[in-house]
């Protein structure tokens, strides 16, 4: 409704500046009309002053000089005075013509580029919502394709709107974002989520692996921030030792993201197939940290001497 009213005030604006020499004429109207008042006020005055001089003797060609009176005021009665009445009606229908049809192609463009589609085309998505749930149960035999996606974050942005304080739709909105290779849409999700349930382990270390591969290093820093609340609150969480790691080796601190990837290692049952993923990134981190404090000691050498 509100988008109705603001065009309708819009095009009335748009039509009075586009014509507004049509209700300028009327202004030029009235001032000649104004004028011919004057003409007969000043006609009827001097025929008095006249007749009164003929009553009193003081005039022989009376006559004459009413005839030239009559005849200065036809001659300063403006010509086509009925051509510029009828110039006056279609004046005021010019101008509302002009209105109706700056409406009309506002109306027609409005409907053939405008936002409408795209809102019919939201509510479309969010009345497929309850589908799309029921879609994820299938999830891992049958993914859902990009259009689906992006429909079903769609739909779920606008449940988000309504419902603002849903954590578990939040976080689910960042699983969207991440599956659709968009960061920051996951961001958004997973941060929002994090902040409605701080406790919840799931949700903070889910904003905490977005955070740590963002380009910003005071994103990384928050997030190896939320890591290590993980870690105080469960030494045992290998998802967070995880991460932690990786991002202590990222950061060229080879030593730290040793001693983690090692805590892990302890945690780890002997049979479990990640073993040597994490040995060997133990030893990658080794090697590192050898060369860095090698190159460390050439640079000091020269200061020795």
């Amino acid at each position: 409704m509100t988008f109705w009213i603001s065009a309708l005030v819009f095009t009335l604006i748009m039509t009075f500046i586009c014509f507004y020499p049509l209700l300028r004429g009327q202004t030029d109207r009235e001032q000649e009309t104004n004028r011919d008042s004057l003409n007969k006020a000043f006609y009827f005055d001097r025929l008095k002053e006249i007749e009164e001089d003929e009553k009193q003797g003081l005039l022989d060609n009376a006559a004459q000089l009413k005839t030239e009176l009559q005849q200065s005021l036809l001659e300063d009665i403006p010509e086509g005075v009925t051509e510029k009445t009828d110039k006056k009606a279609y004046s005021k229908l010019w101008f509302v013509s002009a209105f109706l049809f700056l409406g009309i192609i506002a109306g027609v463009s409005y409907f053939k580029v405008g936002g409408w589609q795209s809102q019919e085309m939201m509510a479309k998505s969010y009345e497929k919502l309850p589908y799309f749930y029921e879609r994820l149960k299938e999830e891992d035999t049958k993914p859902l394709d990009d259009t689906e996606l992006q429909q079903f974050a769609t739909a779920l942005r606008i449940k988000l709107q309504k419902e603002p304080n849903d954590a578990d739709g939040w976080w689910l909105l960042g699983q969207l974002g991440t599956a659709m290779g968009n960061g920051e849409l996951a961001h958004n999700g997973y941060s929002k989520a994090a902040e409605l349930k701080p406790d919840n382990t799931d949700y903070k270390l889910a904003y905490a692996r977005t955070l740590m591969f963002s380009d910003d290093k005071a994103d990384r820093a928050k997030g190896n921030e939320l890591l290590k609340e993980v870690i105080r609150s469960d030494h045992s969480n290998l998802q967070a030792l995880s991460l932690l790691a990786f991002n202590y080796f990222e950061e060229e601190d080879y030593k730290m993201a040793a001693v983690t990837w090692a805590m892990m290692l302890r945690l780890l049952p002997e049979d479990d197939p990640k073993r040597d993923l994490i040995e060997k990134s133990i030893r990658s981190a080794r090697d590192a940290l050898a060369e860095q404090e090698q190159e460390k000691h050439k640079r000091m050498i020269p200061q020795n001497k």
